[in-house]
């Protein structure tokens, strides 16, 4: 090895036949510009005998070993020291990558990423309807479905909807006394009548599980409606003989399409999860909702009006469920059509309530949103000319 003049500070030895670099005890710092030899404090350990078969001997110690420790993690290049005198050996070729470790160690700190806000309704996940929305949103589509039910190729279309919710009710009132139901949405729901101590641990697990996640989420939907229905397993199960079981699955038929109808118009709007699109699916499911409900309120005034107009037959050929309400649980027409059509009125009465309730919120938020746009202070464009004048 020879001694490098421009080093003699460091006490560095350049070897120029094997390009590396030895320096004493605090000389490679003063190379890269460190108080250190090393960024990273090696393993403190005792020298061990166990040595590995390549490692190179310590040109001021003899019988040493050198070890070989990391100038810095991560990323930084390895070299070797003695565990004694603490001189390192390093290649040439790793200088830079030192100082590049050493300018990275130096650097300041990233700021830190700030945690993500919690879920808007601002954002675009969920946008919340303006007030003229709010405002013309439900009438409009109630106005649209009295229209529309007039015409036989929108009720050819939409009947499938009707149909489908008006077996949904018969199910859920079956669920709800513990009974085994498959609805199908060709106009058949499969029912088998008693009760099922399966289907009311299955229920109770779910509602359980539902009013938890509720609470874990704060939200009042995902508590309320399930409770809501724990109490009406409870009531359905254990406070109804089987003949009021019967009569109360029969009459949920007709008034599934009243009350699911009316759920439809009322998740309008409600915030669902993000993955659902809600934003998007709900016009969808205000204008089925709308005509549903639309669609059997009127049908069952027109009936109340005129009991000729009372559909007794099955769809399959068997007897209906308002043959079945007239003759084995003793109804006659004025009871029939007048169970519906209270149903009907508390199904568009509560969707005024609502209606008024979120148009109320609509209201109250565009007045804040106006006020706060009024008092920020707006500042001229770039270039334009500024008003001058002499105060009075």
């Amino acid at each position: 090895m020879s001694l490098r003049a421009g080093d003699l500070s460091a006490a560095a030895l350049d070897c120029e036949r094997c390009g590396l670099v030895w320096c004493e005890a605090g000389g490679l710092g003063r190379l890269v510009g460190h108080a250190e030899d090393l960024l990273d404090e090696p393993p403190v350990s005792p020298p061990s005998m166990d040595v590995a078969l390549d490692a190179r001997p310590c040109p001021c110690c003899p019988g040493v070993c050198l070890d070989r420790v990391p100038f810095a993690r991560p990323r930084g290049p390895w070299i070797e020291r003695c565990p004694y005198c603490a001189g390192t050996l390093s290649p040439a070729s790793a200088l830079p990558l030192m100082r590049a470790a050493l300018a990275r160690r130096a650097a300041p700190p990233s700021p830190a990423v700030a945690p993500e806000p919690p879920l808007d309704p601002d954002l675009p996940g969920w946008r919340p309807l303006s007030l003229r929305q709010a405002a013309f949103a439900v009438p409009t589509a109630l106005l649209a479905a009295l229209v529309l039910r007039s015409f036989t190729l929108p009720s050819l279309l939409l009947w499938g909807v009707r149909v489908s919710l008006h077996e949904l009710g018969h199910a859920t009132v079956a669920w709800a006394c513990s009974w085994k139901a498959l609805p199908l949405p060709i106009g058949f729901t499969v029912v088998f009548a008693g009760r099922s101590w399966a289907v009311f641990t299955c229920l109770l697990a779910a509602v359980a599980a539902s009013i938890t996640l509720g609470v874990w989420r704060r939200s009042a939907a995902l508590v309320v409606g399930p409770a809501l229905f724990a109490v009406a397993l409870f009531v359905g199960t254990f406070a109804l003989d089987l003949d009021t079981q019967e009569m109360c699955v029969t009459f949920g038929g007709g008034g599934g399409e009243l009350v699911y109808g009316a759920a439809l118009v009322l998740l309008f709007h409600h915030r669902l999860p993000p993955r659902a699109r809600w934003d998007f699916f709900r016009w969808a499911a205000l204008a089925l909702g709308a005509y549903v409900l639309v669609d059997a309120a009127m049908f069952w005034r027109e009936c109340a009006l005129d009991w000729s107009r009372i559909p007794w037959g099955g769809s399959l050929g068997e007897d209906g469920d308002l043959t079945k309400l007239r003759d084995q649980h003793h109804w006659d027409e004025l009871k029939i059509t007048g169970r519906y059509v209270t149903l009907a009125r508390a199904c568009l009465g509560a969707v005024a309530v609502w209606w008024a309730a979120h148009l109320a919120g609509a209201w109250r938020r565009e007045r804040r949103l106006s006020g706060a746009r009024r008092d920020t202070p707006r500042s001229p464009p770039a270039g334009a000319p500024r008003a001058t004048g002499t105060p009075r």
